[in-house]
């Protein structure tokens, strides 16, 4: 586990899976993820227990977001696709309960999962893709270092338009910096 002032970074378990579509199926809520069908039981299950497959392999680290005084599983974040040679991996991270958001608390999780990134795999550079009319997540990110690399424009097809996506990243050094 790892532990911040507000938050906890966890794996998840099996019992986790209906507090995640208890949200997660909300329009609302899947509106960034580019993911507009809603997921079952059944779904949830498969994915939790591939956290655990990716885990082991060392492909991947799939963590709940937990929030210290309740135990309240508020939402997931993530480091996959990780290079173990060129020392890389992309960023996710969800905060699916609504009433948690715009409390700082995913800056936080995303902090701790920077720590962990640099810290303990050893990574290099840490990126993320996020849709640019996203502004509470760029914000987040931006907090925590990250910078704008990239824009691949009108790669996204939603509500009837196109949009843009942005690629962010921070490398080791800068997060480091950050730090000290």
């Amino acid at each position: 586990m790892l532990k911040g002032k507000q938050v906890t970074l966890r794996g998840l378990e099996l019992e986790d899976g209906q507090e995640i579509l208890k949200h997660f199926n909300d329009m609302e809520v899947r509106h960034f993820l580019g993911a507009p069908i809603p997921i079952s039981e059944v779904e949830e299950e498969e994915f939790i227990r591939s956290t655990w497959a990716r885990r082991k392999s060392g492909r991947g680290y799939v963590f709940g977001i937990e929030l210290n005084k309740s135990q309240l599983l508020i939402g997931c974040c993530e480091l996959t696709d990780i290079s173990p040679i060129h020392r890389g991996a992309e960023l996710g991270i969800i905060i699916f309960n609504k009433k948690y958001w715009s409390q700082g608390l995913g800056t936080e999780a995303l902090s701790l999962l920077l720590d962990y990134g640099f810290n303990s795999l050893n990574l290099h550079r840490i990126y993320l893709r996020v849709n640019e009319d996203n502004a509470r997540a760029i914000r987040a990110y931006q907090k925590v270092g990250f910078q704008q690399v990239a824009r691949y424009r009108e790669c996204l097809f939603r509500e009837g338009k196109y949009i843009d996506e942005l690629l962010m990243d921070i490398l080791a050094e800068e997060y480091k910096s950050s730090q000290s």
